[in-house]
């Protein structure tokens, strides 16, 4: 069997707690002949190809084979697990994943189809109160609807980047919202703000429709961003009932379009993203409960695949 992962460069990954680090250490020590590329390694002439190196662990350092040109559609499972931001590359990866026919988790068609932020609005039963917009006037009066403070989300942030609360009070309000929409042509997300937030949220992994694990994440003193990758603290936690209710809810949607590994964010049991370019969090997982989580990643996959 042949895997390909599709990667950050691998001397950016953190081996300690990068989630796709861990998936590629247990394929590769099941014996499947495991690759990595980058996205600027896809292309394209009479087929979809890439430049690819072959990955193998054991030592300090994973080994790293001569870079090869081969056809993707020879590979038993592609996984995309490039790190957001999603940007015009990223976008046309997708397109050029679409033309092998060798299975990719997630699907690039899903991939393409749902920024992670929008992705909720498909649910609004389980969402804080949501406006997207970028109509200064509309964003302007909901944010004075609601409490104090209502939280501003640019579509394209990740870790937490570009979330700000804002102060409904605040006399730089419309100056704020003119420069986050660029003077009313660009939408950007308005949520209600949760309060519970300040008591962390939660990371839950979803694989295959099923609870893999999860972790609640606990914002640094002074910050409202609780993102691991933005200063946050992951700590043990239990699943509720209600966010039980919230997997299964999804559950159909995320197999009708491929959607094989999620990470849910949840904030006082109301779902406030879908992360599906490249959900992490599993190796905190693992270090809080002693467990090794991408065994069942990887089992799920070959099943998947078989």
């Amino acid at each position: 069997m042949k895997w390909l992962y599709i990667i950050d460069p691998l001397e950016t990954l953190h081996p300690e707690t990068d989630t796709t680090y861990a998936i590629m250490r247990e394929s590769a020590r099941r014996g499947i002949t495991s690759y990595v590329c980058t996205i600027k390694d896809l292309l394209f002439t009479t087929r979809i190809t890439g430049n690819v190196r072959q990955i193998a662990f054991g030592g300090e350092r994973p080994w790293l084979g001569d870079v090869e040109n081969q056809s993707l559609d020879d590979f038993d499972l592609i996984q995309m697990r490039k790190e957001p931001p999603y940007d015009l590359s990223f976008h046309y990866a997708t397109a050029l994943l679409s033309l092998t026919s060798a299975p990719v988790f997630n699907s690039p068609e899903a991939l393409r189809a749902f920024n992670e932020k929008l992705i909720i609005l498909n649910f609004p039963q389980l969402i804080p109160k949501t406006l997207v917009s970028a109509d200064v006037d509309q964003l302007e009066q909901f944010t004075r609807a609601h409490d104090d403070v209502a939280v501003i989300k640019a579509l394209d942030s990740y870790q937490g980047k570009m979330v700000r609360k804002l102060e409904k009070d605040d006399p730089r309000l419309r100056e704020i919202l003119h420069d986050a929409t660029r003077g009313s042509t660009l939408p950007v997300m308005l949520q209600e703000y949760i309060h519970g937030v300040s008591e962390g949220d939660k990371r839950i992994i979803v694989l295959c429709g099923e609870i893999l694990g999860a972790v609640k994440r606990l914002p640094a003193a002074g910050s409202y961003i609780s993102n691991l990758g933005a200063g946050g603290t992951g700590c043990r936690t239990d699943i509720t009932d209600k966010e039980r209710e919230i997997v299964t809810t999804i559950r159909p949607f995320l197999a009708t379009h491929g959607i094989h590994f999620a990470g849910l964010d949840v904030i006082s049991e109301k779902l406030t993203e879908i992360n599906i370019t490249c959900p992490t969090g599993l190796q905190h997982i693992n270090r809080l409960e002693g467990k090794h989580l991408e065994t069942e990643v990887v089992d799920c996959y070959e099943k998947l695949i078989r």
